[in-house]
């Protein structure tokens, strides 16, 4: 069953780019600014406290009641990852777990499941700022087609 579910939830990439050769793209926008203070706390804000353990076994709940102290530390430290373009290789664990989905009548095949990956929770925090800043860049620039949602 565990090479079943391995195969399905993580099949082989593929063998050549979707991209065409000539692809016409669009003119570089400018370098995002650094993390500032306001964008990490509005991502620690915005944080469910009570999500599942990472390996690194942080709860988001500490980065959210223990802000004031942490910020400071967090936005130099985050700030570096792109200054020495070097990232902390444990933000890069994760846990996989399978879970049942409710309902189906044969847990034999592998869509019976799915995975959820438990990522390591200060990687996630800085995923989270450049999620947002990325956010701002394409919709400043009116990178994004009329039909994406999400």
């Amino acid at each position: 069953k565990s090479t079943a579910l391995a195969s399905s939830f993580f099949p082989p990439p593929l063998p050549h780019s979707s991209v065409p050769d000539d692809n016409d793209y669009p003119d570089p926008i400018p370098e995002p600014q650094d993390i500032t203070t306001e964008q990490l706390e509005c991502s620690i804000n915005k944080l469910s406290p009570m999500k599942a353990l990472g390996p690194d076994g942080i709860k988001n709940i500490i980065f959210k009641k223990c802000s004031t102290t942490l910020v400071p530390h967090l936005l130099r430290l985050f700030r570096a990852v792109f200054l020495l373009n070097m990232y902390f290789d444990p933000w890069r664990d994760f846990i996989t777990v399978v879970l049942r989905k409710p309902g189906k009548s044969n847990y034999a095949i592998p869509k019976a499941y799915c995975p959820i990956a438990l990522l390591n929770t200060t990687g996630k925090l800085l995923m989270a700022v450049i999620a947002d800043q990325l956010t701002y860049l394409l919709e400043t620039h009116n990178l994004l087609p009329d039909t994406h949602f999400g």
